[in-house]
This record gives C-alpha cells, sequence and structure tokens, in this order.
C-alpha cells in the first residue's frame, strides 16, 4: 500500500476509547524503500535499535529499545499521553508528544495514533509546525 492510502485510511478510523497498555512493537509500512529509509534514519536520530512503545495506560509511555541478542528492554524518551483533536483533520486521537528531556529533534514531534484493528495503532508521525508532512507507521500489541 503507498503512503498516501495509508494516510487516507487513517482519516477513516477513530482514536481509542481508552489510553492503551503494553507493549507495542513497530511494523514498517509503505513500499521498501521508505521502510529502509525510515529505519536508517532513524538510526542517526538516537532511535538506533528502536522496538516500539510501552504504554501505561495514564499520561506517559515511553520508546523501548532492543539490541540484538538482547531480552531486556532499555526504556528511553518518556512521551505525554493524551487524547486529542487531530489537526491533520480535527478528529480526536491518541497523542504522544516528547518532553523536553528527549534529545533533537523529538521535542518538536508529535505521533498520533487511531485504532486500525484489535491491537492495532496505526501512527501519523509529524513536526508540530506541519501536520501535513504526516507519515504512517503501524504500532502492534505484543503478549
Amino acid at each position: 500500500m503507498s503512503l498516501f492510502a495509508y494516510k487516507k485510511q487513517y482519516l477513516t478510523l477513530n482514536a481509542p476509547t481508552v489510553i492503551p497498555t503494553g507493549n507495542f512493537q513497530i511494523q514498517w509500512l509503505g513500499p521498501k524503500w521508505f521502510q529502509w529509509t525510515s529505519k536508517t534514519g532513524l538510526q542517526y536520530l538516537h532511535f538506533r535499535n528502536w522496538w516500539g512503545k510501552s504504554f501505561r495506560g495514564n499520561e506517559t509511555a515511553t520508546n523501548l529499545f532492543l539490541k540484538s541478542g538482547d531480552k531486556t528492554f532499555q526504556e528511553k524518551y518518556t512521551m505525554v499521553v493524551s487524547l486529542e483533536k487531530s489537526p491533520i483533520d480535527g478528529q480526536t486521537s491518541l497523542f504522544l508528544r516528547y518532553t523536553n528531556e528527549a534529545p533533537f529533534p523529538w521535542p518538536y514531534i508529535v505521533d498520533e495514533f487511531r485504532v486500525l484493528s484489535d491491537g492495532n495503532l496505526l501512527g501519523m508521525s509529524y513536526p508540530k509546525f506541519a501536520p501535513s508532512l504526516a507519515l504512517p507507521f503501524l504500532i502492534q500489541k505484543q503478549e
């Protein structure tokens, strides 16, 4: 599916009714060139070995990192979690905002999510000042 198709699909989805709990693993979306560029680019932005996100069911979440061969996650970069109106389309989304303790550029990036299916959240990540530049990604709940 193309990046534009994921963006269009996002507009048809709803926000979760409650803040999720648990660990959600990244699933790369879009064409292979985009997946490779995303994974490679994140390594240079303090996200080497990024595995996904951990939600606690409250107003905080963290990013999870897992080195090859390791079995224990490293948690980094606390995010503030909220349900708000999206600047993308004015509908409610689950928002994650990085705190100022995160390294540049993350305090200027917003992740917002909607429910794709049970245990799957379709996300849009974009600079705070440019929601029109949103790029899609998927996180899946792991048991």
